[in-house]
């Protein structure tokens, strides 16, 4: 599962409950299998929280000792080289917004362009 935070960061959620460590792998991390640890809370579902580019981006989950997973509850996901499936999550830009000074906003100015 994939979330968005309000602080621009996307947190990854995946249930598996194996004694075994889990990491997330992506185009992000250049699908570096050990480069993102996940984190497990007690009741068994692994965690991370990362700052990505806006974009697509594909990822899998893999526990120590080789078993990759899909997210099927991601953005979506794409079939891959191996035959098996990626996830995807879509970044989206922040949207800035930007405010009109109040002479120029009730001056009338605005209206005639």
């Amino acid at each position: 599962m994939v979330d968005f935070g309000k602080t621009g960061k996307v947190t990854f959620t995946f249930r598996c409950n194996t004694p075994r460590q889990v990491y997330l792998a992506g185009d992000f991390n250049n699908w570096d299998a050990s480069a993102t640890p996940m984190h497990q809370t007690k009741d068994g579902v692994w965690h991370v929280t990362l700052k990505l580019a806006p974009g697509r981006h594909e990822f899998r989950y893999r526990e120590d000792g080789g078993a990759w997973h899909t997210d099927y509850a991601a953005c979506g996901v794409v079939r891959n080289t191996m035959g098996a499936f990626n996830s995807i999550v879509e970044v989206t830009p922040p949207i800035r917004l930007q405010a009109l000074s109040d002479s120029y906003a009730f001056s009338g100015a605005a209206r005639r362009q």
